[in-house]
């Protein structure tokens, strides 16, 4: 079968999963907008709508051995009268900078990174598509979306006397593990809400700061607005620029490490060629993917340059600590 080549640079490719401060900055409400005229309506679907807004700032440690090293990232959950969605609040900035300046037929938008925020690329909308069920979208290695849905699974939860307050609510502690780590949150029943960040949900009250003990995940809410006056549509995804993988929870997270201990892997197991460049830019070599049914099923293969250095950056190993460890 013809096999035909589509180039792609890696600049864009890997652009969306590390994205710092931007020098242009525009409502998240307009993000649906940008999508809509670009990629046109069929592409995402509006499954509710938000009635809060909650903002939370992540530090994360991304290399266990290193703790020293303590990276960003801003989060959004957006609760609504039946879904809620979690996000990261840059990647969707950056979606909307870029989806923009596509539509514009522009060259990419400048992009100001600061060297401690690394954005977690994952969404995951609750009670989705069923109550009871959650949806997790994430861009695993820049090529491919992966999609899983999992039954809610609630953390069991034992509640302290112990108080606090957070953005002026009165605040209780809660402790739970949960998915590998022990978790302390503190939350409000003053909002009345089960939710939280991430998948840590259940309390009789919204969680305003959640931390494992061993303090490689801290969630703290530095945000609550009442969307009184104009509720927010939530929206999903419903086609992809690139492969789209409807997976279980345990195929994602098998792809998820495989990408942060070899990437070129993850690359060629998605039916992408790999060609090597030297510093002119001439291509020296070419690394193609074993799966010949790929090519059955598609007839096409996705091409990537990169160069010499980038190949050998590429062949280490990314540090590894995800948030859940079982």
């Amino acid at each position: 079968m013809l096999k035909k080549t589509v180039y792609y640079s890696l600049f864009m490719l890997c652009a969306s999963s590390f994205i710092g401060t931007m020098q242009a900055q525009r409502q998240p409400s307009q993000y649906d907008d940008f999508l809509r005229s670009y990629m046109g309506k069929e592409y995402v679907q509006t499954i509710d709508s938000a009635k809060i807004r909650i903002t939370y700032s992540l530090n994360y440690v991304q290399d266990s051995l290193n703790l020293k090293e303590v990276l960003k990232d801003r989060k959004v959950l957006l609760i609504g009268d039946k879904v809620n969605h979690f996000y990261s609040y840059y990647v969707r900035q950056q979606d909307s900078l870029l989806t923009a300046d596509y539509a514009k037929r522009h060259d990419l938008l400048p992009i100001k990174r600061a060297p401690d925020i690394l954005c977690e690329g994952y969404q995951i909308y609750s009670n989705h598509p069923n109550i009871g069920q959650q949806t997790v979208f994430e861009l695993v290695t820049n090529l491919a979306t992966y999609q899983y849905e999992e039954t809610m699974e609630l953390p069991q939860w034992t509640l302290s006397d112990e108080t606090c307050t957070i953005l002026n609510y009165s605040c209780q502690k809660a402790t739970a593990r949960f998915r590998g780590r022990d978790w302390e949150v503190w939350f409000s029943p003053d909002i009345p809400s089960d939710a939280g960040p991430w998948k840590l949900q259940g309390l009789p009250g919204l969680i305003m700061r959640a931390a494992d003990t061993r303090k490689h995940y801290v969630f703290e809410c530095i945000g609550v607005e009442q969307l009184k006056q104009k509720k927010e549509p939530i929206v999903q995804p419903i086609r992809f620029e690139y492969q789209h993988i409807k997976c279980s929870r345990q195929e994602y997270r098998k792809a998820q490490k495989q990408f942060y201990e070899n990437y070129f892997q993850s690359v060629l197991a998605l039916g992408w060629i790999i060609f090597i460049d030297d510093d002119a830019g001439n291509t020296i070599g070419k690394i193609e993917p074993l799966d010949e049914s790929f090519y059955e099923q598609y007839g096409v293969v996705w091409g990537m340059g990169v160069s010499v250095a980038e190949m050998a950056d590429r062949c280490k190993k990314i540090p590894y600590n995800p948030i859940e460890l079982e």
